[in-house]
């Protein structure tokens, strides 16, 4: 009996995920480990008085005790944040006022929020509406309150203080100056009439300037009675708002939600680094570059010899003595160490020196049109080299 016939052999080609289960692996853990370091990260500003800036000139310590007091604090970085987080009993706390306009300071206004400002001696309160007028006066030592705000009597005095604030019609520290509808008192005196703080209140709401903003600071908090002062203005209410504008801020207090959420840039950072990986671990994937041994090897004399013969067939007599003579004027000129930006002006020049013969059989040979037959191809190329010697001896 004959033996029965073995099957055939079917070879199985790898599935696609079979030749990139390992990289498409590595990428899908190496995203999964850089969002959980992002999402487990302590983030902290380096901003001046930033409530979560631990370093010399932020305000942290103030933000966790204020936190410990009870006091909600909400950071806000735009007026669309104020806008949705402050209101009336509430307090909103304003760093850099000197980035707003009059028009944004008048939409925080109209929140309805007592208000707490944290100036320096440059920064107008225009848009604030307090009859109120920052001066440069100042002091390097401790100030004491010298008047009767409840905050401020608490304080005791101050470690110092860097401009100063009066009322717009000159009136002296304690109660009863300032006008406008309202009642102000100047504190921690430094001059004529101005101090290092000012409470105005119309009854309404109450508006708070303290001239140096370095009293909030982690450096000097702890400084005479700076803590009490800070954390008496800002804890009035059990609302924060922490507002530190940013230096371009085109939004208003009824703006919409911004159009990129805020994590969308580590998002994309983690895809790209994703993708990156994946990139590098498919390109190992593939290998090194293989080399391939040729499998004949052509000689340039042949390979010029099957250049010459298609020339022939073809008739091209012209392109044959362009490229005698491109090569022959080439050979010359590096003979005669001319230059490769040389011209043809300067390689016949040099030519008629060395060879004695005159300029225009020289163009003619090496410019001339091209031969219309064999016959004057091979005269061509016979005077060429003869002038190649020529040059040579």
């Amino acid at each position: 009996m004959n033996a029965p016939a073995a099957a055939p052999v079917v070879e199985r080609r790898p599935t696609w995920w079979s030749r990139n289960r390992f990289p498409v692996l590595a990428s899908l853990a190496f995203a999964v480990l850089m969002l959980a370091a992002v999402a487990l990260t302590v983030r902290s500003s380096d901003r001046p008085l930033a409530p979560d800036n631990p370093r010399p000139g932020g305000a942290q310590a103030a933000a966790e005790i204020l936190r410990s007091q009870g006091v909600e604090v909400r950071p806000a970085s735009s007026l669309a944040d104020v806008g949705a987080l402050a209101g009336p009993g509430s307090t909103v706390l304003v760093v850099d006022p000197g980035l707003l306009s009059v028009d944004q300071r008048a939409e925080i206004v109209a929140t309805g929020a007592d208000l707490v400002i944290a100036g320096d001696p440059f920064t107008d309160l225009e848009g604030f509406g307090v009859p109120l007028l920052t001066s440069g006066a100042g002091s390097a030592d401790p100030v004491d309150a010298a008047c009767a705000d409840p905050d401020a009597v608490a304080a005791g005095r101050v470690g110092f203080t860097r401009g100063s604030v009066g009322p717009t019609d000159g009136g002296g520290t304690g109660a009863g100056g300032g006008g406008g509808g309202g009642e102000t008192v100047v504190c921690f005196p430094v001059g004529d009439g101005d101090g290092g703080y000012a409470v105005w209140s119309d009854g309404a709401r109450t508006v708070r300037y303290l001239a140096d903003e370095r009293l909030m600071t982690n450096e000097f908090l702890a400084a005479e009675g700076n803590a009490a002062l800070t954390l008496r203005a800002l804890g009035g209410h059990d609302v924060l708002v922490w507002f530190l504008p940013g230096a371009v801020d085109t939004t208003s207090t009824g703006a919409s939600v911004p159009l990129v959420p805020p994590g969308a840039t580590t998002a994309l950072t983690v895809l790209a680094a994703a993708a990156l990986v994946l990139a590098l671990a498919h390109g190992r994937a593939l290998g090194p570059v293989v080399t391939e041994v040729m499998p004949v090897v052509v000689r340039s004399a042949e390979t010029t010899r099957g250049r010459g013969r298609l020339y022939r067939r073809s008739g091209a007599h012209d392109h044959a003595a362009a490229s005698l003579r491109a090569g022959t004027a080439d050979r010359l000129a590096r003979t005669l160490g001319l230059p490769r930006s040389a011209g043809p002006d300067a390689l016949l020049g040099a030519l008629a020196r060395a060879t004695g013969r005159p300029d225009p059989g020289l163009r003619q040979l090496l410019y001339g049109p091209p031969p219309t037959s064999d016959a004057a191809l091979l005269a061509l190329s016979a005077e060429l080299d003869a002038l190649e010697s020529e040059v040579h001896q």
